[in-house]
Order: structure tokens, then C-alpha cells, then sequence
């Protein structure tokens, strides 16, 4: 069944409050904001995980269960969501993914007990790692699974956005608009704290601050590269706001 993800992406927007509309500027940026993604990379790496923190915990709790409000948007609206039982993940570019959901497929998720973080991570404190309440596609899903799918819809398809640096901003800027703004600092630690680290941790970033370029000697491929660990915390609020500004278009 084909879905307009646009008119999901009303439909939840008219759910969760109706008098805010948390998608009125579209997203407008050309280039990475490389400054901000530094420091986003730089306190991502330096920060402490705090998944009893009260209030960091408090944000993640409340950003898993709008993500449950999305995901029951999606399937109200018809979309099918299921696990991925295969190997390797359900789609290696963006455009297989809106391929995908342009010709009306389910909507396939990587199993978050399949893969979540470093190696043999594991973190029994972890929000977003404690059963959800609902199922997908017949097993229990736990809210990290609902939060994957939801971000595939509403960011990658939503924006048509490759799995690249940039691409994944937009993506993020996308999905933390219709998350509450008294939990964004929470999504933008998720959503950017991560990725940021990925292009800009200490493993990419040479004692002089400049980063490697394809066919450097020290480059280092995506697909080789380690995943960031795994932290509960908060951004600054004022960098939310210079994301959000950046996102807009506005010089950051």
C-alpha cells in the first residue's frame, strides 16, 4: 500500500498539538555546519553517560513514547512495519529505502538485538534499550526498534536524504521538529551526538584539527570505522537552537 508520508507526518502533527505546527520551515541548509558538528562530536566524546540521570532519563522516556504516537500514525495510516531477518542491513543506500516505500513495500528495521552500538555493547540502564509495550511485525520491539523505524520514515524517506554526513543532519532536522521542543535536547544528543562523533571523533580528527580526505593515507572508511558508544545525556539548549537556525538556512 502506498502511504503519502506527508500526510502521516500531518496526521501525527495534528495528534500531538494542533496548535503548534513544528514543520513550518523546510529544511534549507547546503553544507555541513562543520563548526557546530565539532563541538557537538567533540562534547559527545567527552561527556558522560547518564542513564539515571533524572532528567536526561526523563527526556529519552518521553522521546521513546512520541516516538510510539509516530509509529502508531504510520501503521493507522496503513504502512507495515517489519524486522529485517536477513543479513547485513535492509537497506545499504537512501534511495533503496524510498524505493522501497515509494512502491508501497513494508517498511524493514535492523533489530536493535542485532546491532546496537560497539560489539557486545550492552546496558541494562539504557532507556531506550527496555521493552516498548508494543509489537513489530509479531516479537516484542523495544523502544530503540520503534525509534529506528520511525527515524528511516520521517527522516530518511521524509527528506530523501542519502546516508552521508549531510544527509543525515537533514535528517535529524527533520525528525526533532515533531518531537516536543522540551525534549530536544535529548534527540539532538541522539540523533546528531553519534553521528557527529562518527565523522568527527578522535579516531578521524588528526593533533592539528584537519580531517583526512578520500585517498589520504590515513583515511579511513565508513564501513571501517567504529560506532560511537552509546550515551545518555543532553545537548545545550543553545545548540539546539543553532541547529535548528542552521537547518532553517540561517548562517550558523
Amino acid at each position: 500500500m502506498v502511504v503519502d508520508v506527508r500526510e502521516v507526518s500531518r496526521l501525527y502533527l495534528r495528534r500531538a498539538d494542533p496548535e503548534e505546527d513544528w514543520l513550518r520551515s523546510p529544511f534549507r541548509a547546503s553544507a555541513v555546519p562543520e563548526r557546530l558538528v565539532r563541538k557537538i562530536a567533540r562534547r559527545f566524546h567527552e561527556q558522560q553517560h547518564l542513564p539515571n540521570d533524572p532528567d536526561a532519563r526523563g527526556q529519552y522516556l518521553r522521546m521513546a513514547l512520541e516516538a510510539q504516537d509516530q509509529l502508531a500514525c504510520m501503521t493507522d495510516m496503513g504502512l507495515k512495519v517489519r524486522f529485517f531477518r536477513g543479513s547485513g542491513q535492509p537497506y545499504t543506500a537512501s534511495r533503496e529505502l524510498c524505493r522501497a516505500m515509494d512502491a508501497g513495500e513494508d517498511l524493514y528495521v535492523f533489530p536493535t538485538e542485532h546491532g546496537h552500538g560497539p560489539e557486545g555493547y550492552e546496558d541494562p540502564d539504557n532507556p531506550l534499550l527496555s521493552p516498548s509495550g508494543i509489537d513489530i511485525d509479531g516479537a516484542p520491539a523495544l523502544h530503540n526498534d520503534v525509534l529506528r523505524a520511525t527515524h528511516d520514515y520521517f527522516g530518511h524517506y521524509l527528506m530523501r536524504a542519502p546516508f552521508d554526513l549531510l544527509g543525515e543532519l537533514s535528517v535529524a532536522y527533520a525528525h526533532l521538529r515533531m518531537f516536543s521542543p522540551g525534549i530536544h535536547r535529548a534527540v539532538l544528543n541522539e540523533f546528531v551526538g553519534q553521528i557527529a562523533w562518527f565523522y568527527y571523533g578522535p579516531h578521524i580528527v588528526r593533533p592539528d584539527g584537519s580531517v583526512p580526505l578520500r585517498g589520504d593515507d590515513d583515511w579511513i572508511a565508513p564501513e571501517q570505522r567504529p560506532f560511537a558508544d552509546q550515551k545518555i545525556n543532553l545537548m545545550p539548549a543553545a545548540w539546539v537552537e543553532e541547529f535548528l537556525a542552521w537547518g532553517s538556512g540561517e548562517a550558523v
